[in-house]
């Protein structure tokens, strides 16, 4: 069964349009086994590919995973509905392929790429969410993966693994959420009950949290609408002789790039590191953009090679407000 997409990377299931985002269609027959493998309908010996492995043992069976990578300066997106798999399905393994040439690179080990694997439960609904102001006991963080890793040969497939049982990117996340997103509480138990000073201090001390809660809530009100921003810096001072770079960066389901024409850069700046910075709509598909969220960039250029044609870094979202940087080589 042939199909018909816009990027080089294919699979061999049809994909069909439905509210705004790309499913892949499972066939009631694939759904039976404990193990679902999506691959290309007309492998090519001259392509590169990358096999993931989608652990699904601890994912319920609702909703759709919304798979996001970078590979050799190709970006894709695949969402595959998780609803027509049996309870017994414990593993998804998609095959990406695209070529081993492009303006951009060509593809070498170990240059190096990412992966991630979002878990969307509810996509009817998060459209519907308001985001002028967000309760306390609507903002949650979804169930997540992510994998970078080298390519291990341009000749047979690399392999990378979602959601393993080892895995810290989701908890990284949490704990980082945790304690930075949630309102402080204030005690005051080491205040006297009957002690009318200690009341009157209490007295004031909660009327000036009450204002900085106010204070911020209103700032959160505003930054929700505001796009967050990530700055990739590339230090180039190695590589002076550089033609043309990629700069790719993912966020939470949204894939951002730019090609620069690095010689011109070098004589507009003065100098021999590149800044980009890329503005994300903090509205997704996915929900909301929050505090702790995982960005992904790379850098790629066919000159970078030695040592990577293609390098990866990650951070975490550690501001709303103001750019996150991001040194990429």
């Amino acid at each position: 069964m042939s199909i018909s997409v816009q990027k080089p990377v294919i699979v061999a299931l049809l994909i069909v349009g439905c509210c705004s985002l790309t499913f892949l269609t499972i066939d009631k027959a694939m759904a039976q086994g404990s193990e679902i493998h999506i691959k290309n309908n007309d492998a090519e010996k001259n392509k590169l590919e990358v096999i993931t492995n989608i652990n699904l043992q601890n994912i319920s069976k609702a909703g759709l995973l919304k798979v996001v990578g970078v590979i050799n300066g190709e970006d894709f997106v695949k969402n595959i509905p998780l609803d027509k798999l049996k309870e017994s399905t414990k593993k998804i393994k998609v095959t990406f392929s695209m070529n081993k040439d492009n303006e951009i690179n060509s593809a070498h080990k170990p240059d190096e790429f990412f992966v991630c694997a979002y878990h969307v439960e509810n996509p009817s609904n998060i459209k519907s969410v308001s985001f002028d102001k967000p309760k306390k006991d609507e903002v949650t963080v979804d169930y997540f993966d992510c994998n970078e890793g080298d390519i291990k040969s341009t000749t047979s497939p690399t392999k990378s693994s979602l959601f393993k049982a080892k895995s810290q990117v989701y908890n990284k996340t949490v704990s980082y959420y945790n304690m930075y997103s949630k309102p402080k509480v204030v005690s005051f138990t080491t205040l006297g009950n009957n002690d009318n000073t200690s009341s009157i201090l209490t007295d004031k001390i909660t009327h000036n949290v009450k204002q900085e809660d106010k204070t911020k809530n209103a700032k959160d009100g505003n930054n929700f609408n505001k796009p967050v921003k990530v700055k990739i810096i590339v230090p180039m001072e190695d590589k002076k002789n550089a033609k043309k770079i990629k700069i790719m960066t993912m966020l939470k389901g949204q894939v951002k790039s730019e090609i620069v024409d690095v010689q011109k850069e070098f004589d507009k700046i003065g100098g021999y590191t590149i800044e980009r910075t890329f503005a994300f709509d903090r509205n997704t598909d996915l929900g909301p953009i929050q505090i702790g969220d995982r960005f992904h960039t790379c850098v790629i250029g066919k000159e970078l090679y030695p040592p990577e044609g293609s390098e990866c870094e990650k951070r975490l979202i550690k501001n709303l407000d103001k750019p996150n940087p991001l040194a990429a080589r």
